[in-house]
C-alpha cells in the first residue's frame, strides 16, 4: 500500500500526493495508526529525515495527527485544510463525489453573489478593465463555435470569476479568490464539461458584468447568484437552505 506505483518516480513530491490520495481516497481510514518513521522509510525506499519532513506536511494539512506514545493516527475529512490548494488539487476524483462537489459550491454560492454585489459599489476602472478582458476571453473562446460543440476556456471564466471576488474591495474576499482556486477549476471546468446551455452560460456571466458596469449591486448579487445556481442544475445537483434573496432565474 505504502510503496509507489513502479511508474512514479521516488522523490518527495510524489510520495506525499500518494500518502495523502490514500487518506482521502479511504484506503487508509480514520483513525487508522501508521507505521513508525523507520518502517515507513524502509517501506518507500527513501530515507528517515524526508519521511519525517513528508509527515510534518501531512499533519500541517490536517490529514494525520501524531502524538507521543500513541503514533501518526490518520484524521477524517472534518480535519482536512479543504481550501489547501494542493489538499484540493489531490482531491481531484473526490470533487466528482457530489457531498464533496456540492459543499464547493454552497461555499461559492455564501461568498460570489455578495462579491458581485460589492464589486458594483466599489470596483475601479482597472478592476474593471480586467472583469472586461476575462468575460472577452470566454467569449472569443466561443467564437465560431457550434452550440453542440461549444466549450468555454475554463481559465478565462476561473480569472473572471477571481476578478469579481478581487473588485470586491475586501482583502479576504480577495484572498478568498487565490486560495480556492482550485475549487474554482474543478467546479468550473465539470459544469462546462456538462452544460447543454454553453452560449446561455456566457450570456449570464455577461448580466453579472453589465450589473457590475451599471453599479447595480442587488442585480449584481441576483445575477451571480444565477450563474452559480446553473452551475449546480448543469452538474444534476441539489442544494436547500441557501439564501438567495429575490433570486431571479
Amino acid at each position: 500500500m505504502f510503496s509507489l506505483p513502479s511508474e512514479v518516480a521516488v522523490n518527495k513530491k510524489n510520495i506525499l500526493e500518494h500518502l495523502a490520495r490514500l487518506v482521502i481516497e479511504g484506503r487508509l481510514k480514520s483513525d487508522d495508526i501508521l507505521p513508525n518513521e523507520i518502517a515507513l522509510s524502509e517501506k518507500l525506499g527513501v530515507s528517515r529525515t524526508m519521511v519525517r519532513d513528508i509527515l510534518k506536511t501531512l499533519e500541517s494539512k490536517g490529514f494525520i495527527e501524531r502524538k507521543t506514545n500513541v503514533g501518526t493516527r490518520v484524521m477524517g475529512i472534518h480535519s482536512w485544510n479543504l481550501l489547501d490548494e494542493e489538499v484540493l488539487a489531490w482531491s481531484c476524483g473526490a470533487l466528482t463525489q457530489s457531498r464533496f462537489l456540492l459543499s464547493l459550491l454552497e461555499l461559492r454560492l455564501i461568498i460570489e453573489p455578495q462579491a458581485a454585489s460589492l464589486a458594483a459599489l466599489r470596483a475601479n476602472d482597472e478592476n474593471l478593465q480586467e472583469i472586461q478582458s476575462h468575460y472577452q476571453r470566454m467569449a472569443d473562446s466561443l467564437e465560431g463555435t457550434e452550440p453542440e460543440t461549444a466549450f468555454m476556456d475554463n481559465e478565462a471564466d476561473i480569472d473572471f470569476h477571481k476578478s469579481i471576488m478581487k473588485a470586491s474591495g475586501n482583502l479576504f474576499v480577495s484572498q478568498f479568490g487565490h486560495t480556492i482556486r482550485a475549487a474554482l477549476y474543478h467546479t468550473i471546468y465539470l459544469s462546462n464539461r456538462a452544460s447543454e446551455h454553453t452560449y446561455q452560460s456566457l450570456e449570464a456571466h455577461k448580466s453579472v458584468l453589465d450589473a457590475i458596469e451599471n453599479r447595480n449591486s442587488q442585480e449584481a448579487y441576483l445575477r451571480m447568484a444565477n450563474v452559480l445556481s446553473n452551475t449546480i442544475r448543469d452538474l444534476g445537483l441539489q442544494t436547500t437552505g441557501i439564501v438567495l434573496l429575490n433570486q431571479q432565474q
